[in-house]
């Protein structure tokens, strides 16, 4: 694949936004953002010869979307385009106007549809997820991302990587990292072009990870590494490149890359392997990883490369603080459980004292399936650990609320903890909330007395860095409500009653042609259920987009032309069943 000469895929300019293997929501990035400036229509281009493979329209991820198969069997993939070419777009059209759905997926190969190098295929956009820019894969025969920048395509870049800061982790019940059981995150200070994270108390095991981005010239940007080491001495103890990774491993990423303590930001990389782990990246991960504060200081040093490779130095002092005995006081009143500091063995409710959730707790030791109810906490919690080979169920007492875990949900063996809250609102609890989690689980929670009939419960996640409320899959079945997250945290259940708001509606010609008309959609809770529109015009029904991010329903049809006068009818439900119809007679101005 190396030895392959790949074509800048667009004229946009060899700028990047993104570089293959950062962090994302919950995967690593899988390619590479190429700069738009904010702008849709620039042309997109066949990087290699190949036949057209595949064509994508979703709603959100990868927008609409292009897969092309070259001659040795490799592939590369363009993302949230604003439009195919006359010749595909003709071919999305032919599939989606037969049910005027929105979304499509056509593997295509067997049509014999041949593009040269240097083709036009289509034209950046911003569907998927915004802003404007091209998200450009390379992919092996297998279909697995690999880092574009290993190819001949470059940027321009003589900048070297910069250490913003650093975590050291305990990683044991007795750890203590400068005298507490809590993560430890400080900046550097750059001495002599090294950047120096000074000296930082130990007791115990811990591990370290490291904030760190690239740079390239001429833009602001900032980007993942391409290898980091972690050395002691002239002991290599860590290394990883980014280079492939399987789809199927890109949930790796919840072990990889954590955030400081109080913090969703998962922005530092991991230095050692968690238990569980199967990263693609790491090359090199010895138990030494694992810090265990000795006798006498010790000094590690971390280099960071980029792709073209530029490097930077930092280095940390670990200075081994005298372990003591440490017995566990619980508190009176103990805090809200996502303000715990959580180890998937042991816990810190109040960020001095730690228990252990393997060993035993408050008297009394774990079977498997075994719950254990702490009654002397408001809510009360239950607790539970978790065994990732097997499907298990975890309630609370009065079985009032039960959380359902798939096999293999977890990486390792841990222990969860569930709660709720009948106040104004119904509050459930499933925590840690930055739990690595593999697939998504269910909530089952009954109502009882909180049923009003007529009411359409649903279930809400409440977002820790700011409180925002986002839908979760969910459903009301009699008096209790079923939900699907993918990661724990805290969640509401509200009845969503309002159905979806239109307004703003418009008819226009966009610079490529083309007769549009939008209207302006808002559901504060649920959200618009995109599949159920149906947008007519003049009696003729055309295809219902929608943008989530701008909050429109988009009229689609290669054939619309609108009249001086029009009559819209437009019908469309939220996620909780909620449903609505607007009509208008549009004139359209200047026609």
């Amino acid at each position: 694949m190396h030895s392959q000469h790949y074509l800048w895929p667009t004229d946009s300019g060899q700028y990047l936004s993104s570089t293959f293997g950062e962090t994302r929501e919950a995967h690593f990035h899988a390619g590479l953002d190429i700069k738009t400036w904010g702008r849709e229509g620039y042309r997109v281009f066949a990087s290699r010869d190949g036949v057209l493979y595949r064509l994508l329209v979703t709603e959100r991820g990868y927008g609409k979307a292009i897969y092309l198969k070259h001659p040795d069997g490799t592939f590369t993939v363009y993302a949230h385009l604003q439009r195919f070419n006359d010749e595909f777009q003709a071919l999305a059209d032919s599939i989606r106007l037969k049910d005027f759905s929105f979304e499509m997926d056509a593997q295509l190969d067997t049509l014999g549809i041949f593009v040269e190098q240097g083709d036009v295929i289509g034209y950046t956009g911003s569907t998927g997820i915004g802003p404007p820019h091209l998200h450009f894969e390379v992919r092996d025969s297998l279909q697995n991302p690999v880092n574009a920048l290993t190819t001949n395509l470059r940027v321009k870049d003589d900048i070297p990587p910069v250490f913003s800061s650093l975590i050291v982790e305990p990683l044991s019940k007795n750890s203590r990292i400068e005298q507490h059981p809590v993560s430890h995150n400080r900046r550097p200070e750059v001495k002599n072009g090294i950047y120096d994270f000074g000296e930082v108390k130990v007791s115990g095991k811990a591990g370290l990870a490291v904030n760190v981005y690239d740079q390239a010239n001429d833009v602001y940007n900032a980007y993942a590494v391409h290898t980091l080491a972690l050395i002691h001495q002239s002991d290599t103890l860590f290394y990883e490149e980014l280079n492939s990774f399987p789809f199927d491993e890109s949930g790796e990423m919840f072990l990889d890359r954590i955030a400081p303590f109080g913090s969703t930001r998962r922005g530092h990389q991991r230095l050692y392997g968690k238990d569980g782990n199967q990263n693609p990246f790491y090359l090199i991960d010895k138990p030494g990883a694992r810090i265990h504060a000795s006798d006498s200081t010790r000094t590690y040093t971390i280099v960071a490369a980029d792709y073209f490779g530029n490097t930077s130095t930092a280095r940390i002092t670990i200075t081994p603080d005298p372990e003591t005995p440490f017995t566990f006081n619980l508190p009176s009143i103990l805090p809200a459980l996502e303000n715990w500091y959580w180890h998937e063995d042991w816990v810190s409710p109040d960020l001095n004292n730690t228990f252990s959730l393997n060993e035993g707790l408050g008297g009394f030791h774990w079977k498997e399936t075994q719950q254990i109810f702490l009654r002397g906490s408001l809510p009360p919690i239950n607790f539970a650990r978790i065994f990732p080979e097997y499907a298990q169920k975890v309630h609370t007492p009065d079985r009032r609320l039960s959380v359902k875990f798939n096999a293999n949900s977890f990486f390792d063996t841990l222990s969860v903890a569930v709660s709720y809250a009948l106040d104004d609102e119904i509050l459930l609890s499933i925590q840690p909330q930055m739990l690595a989690v593999k697939s998504e689980f269910r909530i089952e929670f009954f109502l009882g007395d909180y049923f009003e009939e007529g009411n359409r419960y649903r279930l809400f996640r409440v977002s820790p860095s700011d409180g925002e409320l986002s839908y979760v899959d969910s459903e009301l079945r009699g008096q209790t409500v079923h939900g699907y997250p993918s990661e724990p945290g805290n969640f509401i259940i509200k009845a969503d009653n309002e159905p979806p708001q239109m307004s703003d509606f418009k008819v226009y010609k966009t610079d490529y042609g083309k007769w549009l008309a939008t209207v302006h959609i808002e559901d504060e809770l649920s959200g618009v259920k995109a599949s159920s529109a149906e947008f007519i015009i003049n009696g003729e029904q055309g295809i219902a987009e929608y943008d989530y991010e701008e909050e429109l329903l988009i009229y689609y049809h290669p054939q619309f032309m609108p009249e001086e006068v029009n009559t819209v009818i437009i019908s469309v439900e939220d996620k909780a069943g909620n449903h609505t119809l607007f009509s208008v007679k549009h004139t359209v101005p200047d026609f």
